[in-house]
């Protein structure tokens, strides 16, 4: 207890020598928060309650997964175009394009959500 750190250290410096980080670099310290071994870098945007490199990994493969559910989307209306076509039921190129702005629409509904 108190402002100063204490003497002694939590783990031995041969058991904590080869943490790594979870962003892959040499851990410095440790998160007691979330018990973890952590680099200096990586408290400093803990700290000023920025994310960590795992958050930052999550948040882009769900950015990732959002864009590959528009293509398919999309890619499904394409589908029908050509079935549409093969079909010798021809679409106006009109239709087409309502039907891809309705994605858009859809989309950026989704993204606001």
């Amino acid at each position: 207890m108190g402002s100063r750190p204490h003497a002694r250290q939590e783990a031995s410096p041969t058991n904590s020598s080869d943490a790594r980080c979870a962003c892959g670099a040499r851990a410095d310290g440790h998160d007691a928060l979330r018990n973890d071994p952590i680099c200096e870098n990586c408290a400093r945007v803990r700290t000023d309650g920025g994310t960590t490199p795992a958050e930052r990994q999550a948040q882009a493969l769900e950015t990732i997964a959002d864009e590959l559910r528009f293509q398919n989307a999309a890619l499904a209306e394409v589908i029908n175009v050509l079935d549409a076509m093969h079909g010798e039921r021809h679409r106006p190129l009109e239709e087409i394009t309502t039907s891809i702005k309705d994605h858009l629409i859809v989309r950026g509904l989704e993204e606001m959500a």
